[in-house]
């Protein structure tokens, strides 16, 4: 008797534990099994930053459980794109992969293994990445043989990027102080002059400058709307003619900026931002296509892991 109640025990304890292994997951995506520490990773992302989610800082416990179940979704429809569209990793590819990883465990060992993340559910997560660049490339990226299709790109490049070199100066004194208008004026007057002397050369635009104490950039190639110039800075030097100075004044600071002819720089510039300009161009409509699969994703959740992986997250 004893021994039988030893074996019922026994036996209510593997199915107690196989239960628990089958219950440990935090959502089912068309049947597909999302563990918590996929969840965990997309979880603490939302966490970290839900203004890159569209959320508001002061997002609810709710939508942020939702970002993350979506991002899961998303992580699914990916590796369903890849495996569907037949597609392959390279040998370079999965060396990226690894190195990409390496870099992060590298820095971020420490927070992973806090939220519950492994290093193995890390290179799935980076290896889903790499999957949605291959995609990616295959869908919009067909070739400098497609006349039509690089036509367009070069169009794109040459009418959303500038080449420049800049001196800018600040309004201020070597002490830090603001300068007075008499020494603001003079300083303006030192940089009109740079703009109607012989300046046609970006050697000439450079020396001309040093001579006078100030230093000129290197060559800039900046892109329309980026970061890190002046509200209009672009299309003033947009509208600009090649090999002239022109002055941009504002209310802190001044720019000399000599205009570069952006073709004249060659071929390897325009390759070297071929890439951004299909990103630009198509991620948009990839990111439609994207989301259209995960609208038809049916999804079930675990609530039970779902608040347990958040509350870890976030106590």
């Amino acid at each position: 008797m004893k021994k039988f109640v030893a074996a019922l025990m026994a036996a209510a304890l593997v199915l107690l534990s196989a239960c628990s292994a089958k219950d440990d997951y935090a959502l089912k995506i068309e049947g597909t099994e999302i563990g918590k520490e996929v969840f965990a990773y997309f979880m603490d992302r939302v966490v970290a930053s839900p203004e890159s989610y569209d959320l508001k800082a002061s997002a609810s416990e709710n939508e942020r459980k939702k970002a993350a179940v979506n991002e899961c979704k998303r992580y699914i429809a990916i590796n369903t794109d890849f495996r569907d569209t037949g597609d392959t990793l390279t040998s370079a590819q999965k060396v990226e992969i690894s190195e990409t990883v390496n870099n992060i465990w590298m820095r971020s060992e420490n927070h992973y293994n806090k939220i519950g993340v492994s290093k193995q559910t890390l290179t799935k997560i980076i290896t889903s990445q790499k999957y949605e660049e291959v995609v990616f490339s295959a869908l919009y990226d067909k070739g400098m043989g497609d006349a039509a299709a690089e036509s367009k790109l070069q169009n794109y490049f040459y009418e959303n990027y500038v080449s420049f070199r800049t001196v800018c100066v600040y309004f201020n004194t070597a002490s830090g102080e603001p300068m007075s208008l008499a020494e603001k004026n003079d300083m303006l007057a030192v940089f009109e002059g740079f703009a109607t002397s012989a300046t046609s050369t970006p050697e000439a635009f450079t020396k001309g400058f040093l001579d006078a104490g100030y230093s000129a950039s290197d060559t800039v190639i900046l892109k329309k709307n980026s970061d890190g110039y002046p509200e209009g800075f672009f299309d003033a030097v947009y509208a600009q003619k090649d090999a002239t100075v022109q002055i941009i004044v504002y209310d802190d600071c001044v720019f000399a900026v000599y205009k570069e002819n952006l073709k004249d720089k060659g071929e390897s510039v325009y390759a070297a931002y071929r890439s951004a300009c299909i990103s630009d161009l198509y991620s948009s409509e990839n990111e439609e296509r994207i989301g259209k699969i995960v609208a038809d994703l049916s999804v079930e959740e675990n609530e039970k892991v779902i608040d347990e992986v958040y509350k870890s997250i976030t106590k």
